[in-house]
């Protein structure tokens, strides 16, 4: 029994070693082969990574160059904007100018043709006519802003009130009435200075004096908290004179109301 014994320990022993090796080597290839995939996986979501990185780059890339396109676009519309504005400017003041300088050739004329001589006025007086005195519509125009200018007021409207007068079917009286006002406003007479402008939209649609007129108008009413109706003739001014000064403003005074 004890040389069985002896025989049978060490085979039991010897199978148990070999066991154990074959689990321990088998083991070693798992985490050969996990290492291994890990490493492939991480391989391939370095690259995704590297693929995402570049591509976000390049969209940041695109949407810099894009910004940069649209603010050179923004600023040369603007600089555009700013010389047509300008441009616009002067030629209101060239024709604001020429307007002035033939005012006053008008007055010129009248003043040289009331300088009648005597002797034409005695021959006109003879014959029947009405011999021509005292300052025409252009005079009188001229007469009126001059005092306007210095701050006589009530010498203005007097001229103007002249010129509506004596000449009024003359192509003046629109003028005279719009200054008419424009000395009310001087004065603090603001409900005056409404009716000229409202006589002066009404007698005389097609002047050019009536986008400003109404605007003033408006102004007014907005000025008494009279909204509506503020609103309402801010939007006219835009239907009927599109292309005006006046409707730009009329336009900013609608979205300041809003």
């Amino acid at each position: 029994m004890r040389a069985l014994a002896a025989v049978i320990i060490p085979l039991v022993c010897a199978s148990c070693f070999f066991a154990t090796k074959s689990d321990f080597d088998k083991l070693q290839q798992d985490i050969v082969g996990t290492r291994a995939t890990s490493n492939a996986s991480d391989s391939v979501q370095r690259a995704y990574l590297v693929e995402v990185t570049r591509t976000v780059r390049t969209l940041n890339d695109s949407i810099n160059a894009l910004s940069r396109r649209m603010n050179s676009m923004r600023t040369a519309n603007e600089a555009d904007l700013a010389a047509m504005k300008e441009d616009i400017s002067q030629l209101q003041d060239l024709s604001g100018q020429s307007e002035q300088k033939l005012r006053d050739m008008r007055a010129a004329v009248e003043e040289k043709t009331a300088q009648v001589d005597p002797s034409q006025v005695t021959d006109s007086a003879s014959a029947g006519a009405a011999p021509v005195s005292g300052p025409g519509p252009a005079q009188l125009l001229q007469a009126g802003r001059d005092q306007l200018l210095k701050g006589g007021n009530v010498s203005a409207r007097a001229a103007f009130s002249e010129l509506i007068t004596k000449y009024p079917r003359s192509d003046l009286v629109p003028e005279a009435m719009f200054f008419t006002a424009q000395a009310f406003t001087a004065e603090r007479n603001p409900e005056a200075a409404d009716q000229q402008y409202a006589a002066l939209i009404t007698r005389f649609p097609n002047s050019p004096r009536v986008p400003t007129a109404m605007y003033k108008r408006a102004l007014q009413m907005q000025s008494a908290k009279k909204t509506t109706a503020a609103k309402a003739l801010f939007q006219e001014i835009i239907k009927r004179f599109p292309r005006s000064d006046e409707a730009a403003l009329a336009d900013e005074r609608l979205q300041s109301i809003k």
